[in-house]
């Protein structure tokens, strides 16, 4: 007996060193220090985790696009990360010049990479006769009357308008705006100035701005607005989760909605479709991106995507890199980087639609990795057929359709006023010509919905993803989430084997003579 159990051990100890990697193979890397946005936080964070366990620090403090951008051109961080470039005149909210970051960042050579895509989604907190509203619908027009102060109440014959669907409560408006400076206020200040101009310069003259004032980083305000002003996407998004503040809504990408349990706003489209900000709308809406040779992007062409699915407040959001070793930058500090960067381009992208966000397609892979081999002492980027992304691996191959709530005007889209249709995943149902929409193995089909039950909940920690090719595990099992059924059952055929091969033998040894003692 006692032999058993000592080849048990031992057959333990082998099954352990066949699934483990050599601890000796993890890599020290200098350390790199990131600033700015919160709109991207989430991912990040998962990412930084992700890594840290291949050896790889990477420190990151959300503190709002418009403070990362002067921390990097300041040298107070190696990267930053905005959803908006370097501007040349940051006008503050009494429409002085701040800064002129364009110019005080040329000190410090950069570049810009995507990092992640997503949807900035309109999180609210509404009742009807004590049952949480979970399907408004919002026009354009009618987000910029609310965000403008021109409606404060939610059964407004405007919101009315875009709710055929119900009846909805004589509650006061909250809107939330940021408080500070901040790509997603760039961003939806954008959306407005092009998709509801005339509620965007009632903003602009009210705030003593002029009437054709420029989409701004920092939200105007202006006495009696009405807005409750917060700093940061927690600080906005934990105000409208507040129980007191019902009737609150802010502008604030969709993962912050999704760890929270909070409804979403369907905000309608070109096509007259009111969409969710969930991954497949909003690849389907960045397909009439358009990319500037220095990797900024117009986003003109999301809002006037005439697809039905694709939700009309996409965008991605930019890492800027150091292209030479100004201070504090180094090459050491570009490997750690560059192994970085090429983690969340690739094997990082899995995560994006669990974490409410949405992959980045090829191209925009491709763009990364040309601007990453502009920092100083980078890493060779992998095959781009290797690039464990969903959109380039083949993950991303089954379709589906997402549900959509048609517009009123148009009818005979829906089954009957405000209903949705069902969603299926629809095998080469494409978007346009040659482009397939495709979702991340295992999402649910009904994620076109933001879960209902209205509990605020930290967000739960998400599994490593794949190692990114040519970054070593530390002590991490070999078997991937993605792996599923086929890598647990290889796992199982090997523990087989190695028991049958330690244990047969004596085991027949001891029937035959029975003197024998195991």
């Amino acid at each position: 007996m006692h032999r058993i159990k000592k080849l048990l051990i031992s057959a333990t100890i082998l099954a352990s060193t066949v699934t483990m990697v050599n601890p000796s193979s993890v890599r020290a890397e200098a350390p790199v220090d990131g600033a700015g946005s919160t709109w991207s936080q989430i991912a990040v964070d998962q990412w930084r985790a992700d890594v840290a366990r291949q050896g790889l620090v990477i420190n990151f403090q959300g503190v709002g696009s418009t403070a990362g951008r002067a921390a990097y051109y300041q040298g107070q961080v190696d990267f930053a990360v905005s959803e908006i470039p370097f501007q040349a005149a940051l006008v503050d909210r009494n429409g002085n010049v701040a800064a002129d970051e364009t110019a005080s960042a040329a000190s410090r050579p950069y570049a810009y990479l995507p990092i992640v895509a997503g949807g900035t989604a309109f999180m609210y907190n509404l009742k009807a006769n004590g049952q949480k509203i979970t399907d408004l619908q919002l026009s354009p027009t009618t987000l910029g009357k609310i965000f403008s102060g021109q409606i404060n109440l939610w059964n407004d014959p405007a919101i009315v308008a875009d709710n055929p669907q119900r009846v909805m409560p004589a509650t006061r408006i909250k809107p939330v705006i940021r408080s500070d400076g901040s790509g997603t206020s760039a961003q939806f200040t954008a959306y407005l100035a092009s998709q509801a101009p005339d509620a965007w310069s009632y903003v602009c003259q009210q705030a003593s701005l002029g009437s054709g004032c420029a989409p701004t980083s920092l939200y105007p305000d202006y006495p009696n607005s009405g807005f409750a002003a917060q700093q940061y996407s927690d600080g906005v998004a934990n105000y409208v989760a507040a129980p007191y503040n019902e009737g609150a809504i802010t502008y604030v990408e969709y993962g912050y909605a999704k760890e929270r349990g909070f409804p979403v706003a369907s905000v309608k489209n070109a096509s007259g479709a009111y969409t969710q900000p969930v991954a497949v709308n909003v690849t389907v809406a960045l397909l009439g991106a358009r990319i500037n040779d220095d990797g900024t992007q117009v986003l003109s062409g999301v809002y006037s995507n005439s697809d039905a699915r694709a939700y009309p407040v996409s965008s991605y959001s930019y890492m800027i890199i150091p292209t030479s070793e100004a201070s504090p930058f180094s090459a050491a500090k570009g490997a750690t980087l560059s192994d970085f960067i090429f983690y969340f381009l690739c094997a990082g992208q899995q995560k994006a639609e669990q974490l409410g966000y949405a992959p980045l397609p090829k191209n925009l892979v491709e763009y990364g990795f040309t601007a990453t081999a502009k920092i100083p002492g980078a890493t060779a980027a992998p095959a781009i057929d290797s690039c464990a992304n969903p959109t380039i691996t083949g993950d991303f191959l089954v379709t589906k359709t997402v549900a959509t709530t048609a517009a009123p005007a148009a009818p005979a889209a829906t089954t009957a006023p405000g209903a949705t249709t069902a969603p299926s995943k629809t095998p080469g149902a494409t978007l346009a010509p040659g482009v397939t929409t495709t979702v991340v193995p295992g999402s649910e089909t009904t994620d076109s919905t933001v879960p209902t039950d209205g509990a605020v909940a930290e967000a739960a920690p998400v599994d490593a993803a794949p190692p990114t090719p040519g970054v070593a595990m530390a002590t991490s099992v070999v078997i991937e989430e993605s792996g599923s059924g086929t890598s647990v059952f290889v796992y199982l055929l090997i523990m087989i084997a190695i028991l049958l091969i330690v244990f047969l033998p004596p085991i027949i040894a001891a029937r035959r003579h029975p003197s024998i003692k195991i």
